[in-house]
């Protein structure tokens, strides 16, 4: 049996924009790297009457990327979470989605926003955006 964050991590492993790179969970070091970061949200989209819901789990994915003043490489950074975004919108669409536990189904995994700017090192900057898998779950 696997925590969601860690079928998340795994699922996102297998979008070929990441080219082998690794993927952590909650940390993100001083080189290049991405992280899959849960994010507080209320679980519960809708209760069933059997005792089931429709649930979510929102989480960030973030990236480290090099950044300067070279307009070239801060297209290309965002750019990569406009393809992001359009991987995850076409894997459920297709119906590809991450491993769940037995009596969770996953309904959908979606963005919430575009990839931003969120903080800045001095040469190296990270990018996030937010997302959620959608999924229900049997009592």
């Amino acid at each position: 049996m696997s925590s969601l964050i860690d079928s998340i991590r795994a699922y996102i492993l297998t979008c070929p924009l990441l080219e082998g790179g690794r993927v952590n969970v909650d940390y993100i070091g001083e080189s290049m790297g991405y992280s899959v970061d849960p994010l507080p949200c209320n679980p519960i989209l809708q209760r069933y009457v059997d005792g089931g819901a429709k649930k979510q789990f929102q989480f960030a994915f973030t990236s480290q990327e090099k950044y300067d003043q070279d307009a070239r490489i801060n297209i290309e950074n965002s750019g990569f979470f406009q393809a992001f975004h359009e991987w995850l919108e076409e894997q459920s669409f297709l119906g590809e989605f991450p491993d769940m536990e037995e009596g969770m189904a996953p309904v959908a995994i979606e963005t919430l926003n575009s990839g931003y700017l969120y903080d800045v090192n001095g040469v190296n900057a990270k990018y996030r955006i937010e997302c959620r898998l959608i999924y229900t779950q049997e009592v």
